[in-house]
This record gives C-alpha cells, structure tokens and sequence, in this order.
C-alpha cells in the first residue's frame, strides 16, 4: 500500500498555488484563441443516428477558412457563389533619406512605397562642401566659399536641432525617380519610339494609402515620366504614400523595367538642368573624335578663390555619348542612371584620362574670357556619323550615392555633334604657344599616332614666325613718352597680341572634309593625293577658277586661264610646311575671319608694313567673314569658336554660337577706337600688291616652288632688322 509522502506546511501551499496558477494560465490562453474554445457537434450521435439541425458553431469556423482562401463568405443565395476578394496591395517601406531604392516593374503592375514617418522626422543630411560658387563679373564677393560654407551648416545644424524639438510640424519631402532599364525592342523593323514611359503617383491625402491608376484623382497627383526622369515636392507630416505604375507594352516590345525612386526632405536626389542650353558646346570633331567644352562656369576672376578652386578641380563634370542610330537610350535622355548603363561612351570621375571609358576630361581656360572651364576630348567614334551627348553631374560632384543629398545625379540638355568623314582632318589642342588652337586641322593617321610630334611641327613652326616678327618689334620705340609712342590707343603689347592670334589662325588652318559641300570653305593643296593613295579627278582640277573677282584678267594672261590646279589658293597650303611634310592631300578650309587682319594692321606701327587685301582682289580666298549664313554657322575661323550643332539643342547652341561671335568682334574690332564693323571700309593705309610674287620667304627657305607663277594678294612683311633671321614678306593670302 503506497503511502503520500506527507508533506510540510509551507509545501503544501506551494504545490495548491502552482495548481491555481497552471488552472487560470490554461483559461487565459483559451479565451486569447477563440477558435480553439469553439465545438463542433459531430454529425452523428453517440447511437449512430444523424443529428437534426445545424451545429450552432459551425458558421465561425466557415466564415475563418473562408476568409484565409481570399473567399468572400458572405456571397448570396446562402452563400452558395463563392467570391475571391482583391488583396491588398504589397507596400515597400522606402529604404530612408536621400535612399535610392531600386525595383523592377513588369507591364501592368503597380509598386506601392511608404516614406514612414520616422525617416520624415529624421535629422537634415549634411550636403557637404558641393562645387565652387558661380562668381559674376559684376557683383564679386570677397568671401570665401569655404567660409560661407561654414556659416550655412552651423545654420543648418541649428536648424536640425529644432527640427528635432518640432518633429510634429510638416516637411516638405522630395520625391523624383529615375528610369534605368527600359524593355528590349523585339520588333521586326527599325525602333522609331522608346517604349512607353512610367508614371509617378503621389497621394495628396494621408488617407489615400493606395495612389496608382485606379485611384481618385482628387487625392493623388500623377507624374508621367519624361526621359526617364520625374520629380515632385510636397508637404506632409506623417507616414506617406506613394506608387509607380507601368503601361502595358506594345507587341514589339518584351522584358521589364527597373527604375531608382528616391524620397528626402533636404533636396531632390535626381535632377535635370532647367536650362535651355546643354552648357555642352563642340569645339571641333575629326573622323575618330570630339573636342567638347562647357560653358564658362565661373565670371570671377584670375586673383579670386573662386577660380582657383574651379581650376584646382580634375573633373567636376561627365559627359555621356552614342550614335543617334543606338537606340538604348532613347525615352532616357533625362535619366541619369540610364544614361549611364546604357551610353555607348560614358565618362567616369575616377577616369579622367580615358583610359577605360574613352572621354579624357580637364579644366581649361581656353576659349571664351578665359575663364574657368571643363575639356571633354571624346574618342572610339565613328566616321561620318551623328552622335547624343549629354553633360552630367556624378551626385552633387563631389559626393555620390545613397545617403547623400543629390546623390543621383543631375543631367543637362542634350546636344548632338557629327564627325568628320575624309579621314585628313585631327584634332589639335593643347599647344604650347599657339595655346587658343583647339580645332581640327590637315593631318594624317600616322601623323596623329605620334600626337606629341604631331604638335610640335605646327607650334614650333608658327613659333619660329613669331620670334622673327619680335626681333623687329623690339626695333620699335614702345616704352616711350606717349608723344613719342606710335599710337595713343595702341602698344606694342596690343600689337603682339593681335600678330599672335593672326599668325596661329593662319599658319595653323582650320580643316574640314574636302566632300563638305559649304560654300564658305576654301579648297586647299587640290594636286596632292589623299593619304590613302587616291586622287581628284583632272575633270575637277582643270576647271577654270577665278580667285579675284574684281581683279584684272585679261585675255592670255595667267589671271584669264586660271584652273583649280594652277592657282596657288587652290593647290596648295596656306602653310608650306602642311604640303611638303604632313602631305594630307586635298581638304577644305575653314578662311580666318577677316576682322583678324584688320585688327593686326590697326595695332601695329605702319611701320611694319602689315596689310589686307581688298574685297574681289583676294579678300574672299584668304579670310572668311562673321556674317556668314545668318543661323550661327561657323563660316570663319578664330581662335575660341565654337561649332553650331543644331539638331537636339539648336536653340541653346545657337544662343552659345552668338556669344561666341560677339566675343569674336569684340576681340578683333568693337573695341578699336569704339569703332563696329560698318566702320571698316577699307580706307586705312594698307600695302596690298597685286603683281607677281617675287619672293615668299619663310625662314630657311629663300622662296617657295611655283609661287611666281600666280597673281596673289598678301600682307607684306617690311619690317627692318638686323637679325639674318628675319623674313622680307610674309603671306597672308592665298
């Protein structure tokens, strides 16, 4: 007989209140699960018979399965049609402020996303120190932008500090997305049109927690995309909704979309220029490259931070490429990141020399004003072609990525540029003297492999003209008392500088295709075979041109008879050296502008002996005019021109093209004597000499083969010295 073990006083309670206590646990759990309290009758009794009626527990057992299919169980008819009920929507909570959050779309679908109020209520992000300030010309500031930068985030650091006291109070959040991949064309044809673009939709009520194409317009603002590209801005103090829609596609179109949408409530993440102009502009292409250049971006001058801090940059700016016929970034020209995956050519920061993305980048003061600008050189191009090019901004410069405010970047405008076709025109920059020269000019492919020696033989050439032209400078009295001085506007400082960018402009001939059909181009070293081998038909080359229009021809003489491959202007170079050591045979040539000529003889001593020829006696074989065809066409050379593109951005270009003409004639003769170009009629004391050459001396070189055989117009070179060295004439035509 067993016995219970007897137990203590102080046992005995325990044991009833942990008894008690496992009792009222084991009703709590119940009444917390009420399906499990409920009890199901069986059909059948405990005799075997059928129950009458039905089991009063029954429809809450029913009515909880149903609801877990998605069956709505209060159908009609006794619930005999069951129903399927809509979920509800995915929402994605947005990854936090200044946060790309990236998703793909398939067509027909819809993307909820959430910005919940702890990321609204969340500190400012620190913008950190972005790019230099834009400095006027006019209104200058002598306050460093390092200082003002300190002052802004002790400004703003207050500013958070509040923000954290008043996180009830409404903020503005930013909203702006970026298309990045867009569906593959399947079609059998040419893609004429991107596939359709996304669309934005952001609820303008805190109820509204479903915005998209099915939703009340009343509550919501719809954004289409534009180039891949959307933003918008609204106030909001609490959790707030947002969604992306994709349009069903066409036929030819297959795959999905991926796009980057980021919400913050210090700036726009992505953002395009609200310029009208791309701030991308082409100085000059061949058949294998692009010179392109940005605005100035900087008014200030030299002696100021701002410009030091503009040229103490490497690349603050990338620029984004591909042929017009690539159809991959086409319905992304305002996306940042579609450009960037899609671009046959993309720039990067941390690349500067080009070395793996084929665009070299560098500041430059070359061009306009000389002020502070960046240099894209844009190589791996095709001849004969068209091509998009997009200036971009990496971030906000000088930081990129998640996390930091404009960290998806920003785009400009699009230009378009073409590339040359005839193979004999490079690229030419970065001299040492003739610094301004960024334009193409006669050349061969082998000459441009060895670039290094390629640039020398056209500075070192224009250099040794000049170092003649100084030695009988110094022969003039320039620092003298002002009634001893040779003119009481002009120096001896304003004539080196005008016979510089004359002499660079005309020993240094700007180069064009000779297939180029413009009518202000003038035919060069016509007799000479391409490099390739190939000559001009003598079909072309004996057909009579007359040089000067108004000049006398009389019958027998050389003027009369004169063939495309007698004249001087036509069969050969401006520059001696192009035919006889670079040899690129036949080309076309875009003439100086005239105003430089002018320019020269007015600010030099008479006593040098500098002329122009007159108009229809050689004036239109040796310089061009600004005038042109009256849309921004570059139809003259000077040093700084930039090329009207037209096409994607004619009308910013065209805008650019005029200021590089006002600057032009500003340079050569709206500052003379307050003098415009109406006032140049040709009444100055010019040399000009319509009889045979007798002499065409250059140095080393007593005189030039075939030059006495044609009538041609010069500037003579005068000047008196004692130096062996120094040239008696010097041609400015041809």
């Amino acid at each position: 007989m067993l016995s219970c073990p007897k137990l203590s006083p102080l046992q005995s309670r325990f044991l009833a209140s942990l008894a008690t206590l496992a009792l009222l646990g084991l009703i709590y759990w119940t009444i917390g699960h009420p399906p499990l309290a409920y009890a199901a009758e069986l059909d059948f009794d405990g005799a075997g018979e059928p129950r009458g009626g039905e089991d009063h527990n029954w429809h809450r057992i029913t009515q909880e399965a149903l609801e877990e299919d998605g069956v709505d169980p209060e159908g009609d008819e006794g619930h005999t049609t069951p129903v399927l009920i809509a979920r509800a929507p995915v929402v994605s909570s947005t990854g936090g402020n200044n946060i790309a959050n990236n998703a793909n779309i398939e067509a027909g679908n819809t993307s909820v996303w959430l910005f919940p109020v702890e990321q609204l209520q969340s500190r400012h992000a620190d913008r950190g120190p972005g790019l230099p300030s834009y400095v006027e010309a006019v209104a200058q500031t002598n306050v460093a932008h390092g200082e003002l930068r300190k002052r802004h985030d002790s400004e703003q650091d207050d500013t958070q500090d509040l923000d954290a006291r008043q996180n009830a109070r409404a903020r503005t959040i930013y909203i702006s997305m970026n298309t990045c991949l867009q569906p593959n064309y399947v079609g059998s044809g040419t893609q004429s049109a991107a596939p359709p673009q996304l669309t934005l939709y952001v609820a303008t009520d805190e109820s509204n927690e479903n915005p998209g194409p099915q939703g009340s317009q009343g509550n919501q603002r719809a954004i289409p995309l534009d180039g891949g590209f959307a933003a918008t801005s609204i106030s909001v103090d609490d959790s707030w909704y947002m969604s992306v829609h994709a349009p069903s596609l066409p036929d030819n179109f297959t795959g999905v979309w991926n796009y980057e949408l980021a919400v913050s409530i210090d700036d726009y993440f992505h953002s395009v220029s609200n310029d009208t102009d791309p701030n991308l502009f082409l100085l000059d292409s061949d058949s294998s490259a692009a010179l392109l250049v940005t605005n100035n971006l900087t008014q200030a001058d030299p002696s100021q931070q701002s410009f030091k801090d503009w040229m103490n940059l490497t690349a603050p700016y990338v620029v984004f490429a591909s042929n017009v016929n690539d159809t991959r970034t086409m319905g992304l020209s305002k996306s940042f990141c579609g450009l960037n995956k899609n671009s046959q050519i993309a720039g990067a920061q941390d690349q500067s020399d080009g070395s793996a993305t084929n665009v070299q980048m560098q500041m430059t003061t070359r061009g306009l004003g000389n002020k502070p600008k960046e240099q894209f050189y844009v190589t791996a191009l095709n001849g004969s072609s068209t091509y998009f090019a997009t200036l971009a901004q990496v971030g906000n410069s000088t930081s990129s990525g998640s996390g930091v405010v404009g960290g998806g970047g920003k785009v400009w405008q699009t230009t378009v540029f073409p590339t040359k076709s005839d193979g004999n025109c490079a690229l030419l920059y970065n001299l040492d003297f003739c610094s301004e020269v960024a334009y193409a000019v006669p050349s061969t492919p082998d000459l441009v492999a060895n670039y290094s020696r390629f640039q020398s033989l056209y500075d070192n050439f224009t250099l040794n003209y000049y170092h003649n032209f100084n030695y009988s400078l110094q022969q003039v009295p320039c620092h003298t008392t002002s009634d001893a001085q040779y003119s009481l506007a002009r120096n001896c400082d304003d004539c080196a500088k005008a016979y510089k960018e004359w002499l660079c402009a005309v020993s240094i001939p700007r180069c064009e295709d000779f297939s180029s059909d413009a009518k202000w181009l003038q035919r060069r070293n016509m007799g000479q075979p391409f490099f390739n081998g190939t000559e001009l038909p003598s079909s072309l080359l004996n057909q009579h041109y007359t040089p000067m229009s108004k000049a006398p021809t009389l019958e027998g003489t050389i003027a009369y008879s004169q063939t495309y491959i007698s004249s001087v202007a036509t069969n050969s170079s401006r520059n001696p050296m192009i035919d006889e050591v670079i040899q690129p045979g036949p080309y076309k040539e875009v003439l100086p502008c005239e105003d430089l000529c002018y320019s020269l003889v007015q600010s030099c001593p008479a006593a040098l002996g500098f002329g122009c020829p007159f108009p229809g006696k050689g004036l239109e074989a040796s310089y061009g005019s600004r005038h042109g065809n009256g849309n921004g066409t570059l139809t003259c050379s000077f040093l700084g021109a930039y090329v009207y593109t037209g096409g994607a951005s004619s009308v910013g270009a065209g805008v650019m093209m005029s200021r590089a003409w006002r600057f032009g004639v500003q340079r050569g003769i709206g500052n003379v004597h307050g003098m415009g170009e109406q006032d140049f009629d040709m009444t100055w004391s010019v040399i000009i000499l319509c009889t045979e050459l007798a002499e065409h001396l250059v140095p080393d070189r007593p005189s030039a083969v075939g030059m006495e055989k044609n009538i041609e117009p010069f500037i003579e070179y005068n000047g008196k010295t004692t130096s062996s060295q120094n040239p008696q004439a010097v041609s400015a035509s041809k």
